[in-house]
């Protein structure tokens, strides 16, 4: 594998919190994540509150689709009965993005140890864009902006739309 230089991407996003009990006054992972992408010269154009809904989640990701370049979900990548998220993006996917997992569980093993087991977080291609799916913990939404979907979106969309 080569990494090549290629130019900053700065783009609209989407951002999905999935949470049967969080409103839009409580999501600190949502405002973690909005915060984060707006000090990177990135424009959130699409946001909302949504329930741990397989249907919903689907719309929500096609329609916002429609108006963003790449959407970050917070919430649902667990393994309670409730956590729909990643089963609900899938099932729209071209393919996953398993790299983004592994890079995921590695990080967050070495912050929360064995815990980071049980999250599910992944990316995917839908419709030829990056659908980041990340736990619903401010801190686990930090990690995965932070540490990779900024410092990867530019190649990202640079190899998706090649």
């Amino acid at each position: 594998m080569h990494h090549h230089e290629v130019e900053k991407f700065t783009g609209k996003f989407g951002v999905i919190t999935c949470s049967s009990s969080r409103t839009e006054d409580e999501d600190e992972s949502g405002k973690t994540i909005m915060e984060l992408l707006e000090n990177a010269g990135h424009e959130v154009v699409s946001y909302d509150v949504i329930m741990d809904d397989r249907d919903l989640i689907r719309e929500k990701v096609q329609k916002f689709l429609e108006e963003c370049d790449a959407i970050i979900i917070s919430g649902g990548t667990g393994i309670t009965r409730y956590d729909v998220t990643v089963q609900a993006v899938s099932s729209l996917a071209e393919y996953e993005m398993t790299g983004f997992g592994h890079v995921f569980a590695t990080l967050s093993y070495q912050e929360i140890g064995t815990d980071a087991a049980l999250s599910r977080s992944t990316a995917y291609v839908v419709d030829r864009k990056p659908v980041f799916c990340l736990p619903g913990s401010p801190a686990g939404a930090r990690l995965g902006v932070a540490d990779i979907i900024l410092k990867q979106i530019s190649h990202i969309h640079h190899e998706l739309n090649r």
